[in-house]
């Protein structure tokens, strides 16, 4: 699991302050004025503390499990792992990123999403675990691409990757 860096002698963590600065567009004095224990001292050099752990990721912080490191990925490959909507995904290489399935509402599309020591974004990312040599569909490369499988069949690993 990510090791979490906190702020001086807090409970806040570097992420809970990158999260607000980036994902929420928060603006450094309204991150003071939510966090009245922090100094505008404490805001220097929060992004290249989280780049330095995002590059750190060897393990799948929810399960703990290894990850396989972004070298030895596939083109085309497609790998059993964990992200917030999907546990299996296919490398493209090309794209620096992985596709897979997502059911939302009913309708079932194709989602991009990154490798876990990209640095952008890197709160929702898939975390591949293992190489798979089948796989019960296709995840085309192809943004409108329609899906052909078993809607089951997406949801084949759930439990195991996501039990810690």
């Amino acid at each position: 699991m990510r090791r979490r860096t906190f702020l001086r002698h807090t409970s806040i963590t570097t992420e809970q302050v990158y999260k607000c600065l980036t994902f929420y567009g928060m603006s450094e004095e309204a991150v003071l004025a939510q966090y009245p224990q922090l100094t505008p001292e404490d805001l220097v050099g929060i992004e290249d503390t989280i780049v330095a752990e995002i590059r750190r990721i060897d393990r799948d912080e929810w399960t703990g499990r290894p990850i396989l490191p972004k070298p030895t990925l596939t083109d085309g490959g497609y790998y059993k792992g964990r992200c917030r909507n999907a546990t299996v995904a296919r490398w493209n290489a090309k794209e620096n990123c992985f596709y897979h399935w997502r059911e939302k509402l009913g309708a079932i599309f194709l989602e991009t999403i990154r490798y876990p020591t990209d640095e952008e974004p890197w709160f929702d990312v898939f975390y591949p675990v293992e190489p798979l040599r089948t796989c019960q569909f296709e995840i085309p490369f192809e943004k409108h691409a329609r899906f052909e499988g078993k809607t089951e069949d997406l949801y084949r690993f759930t439990e195991e990757m996501w039990s810690k």
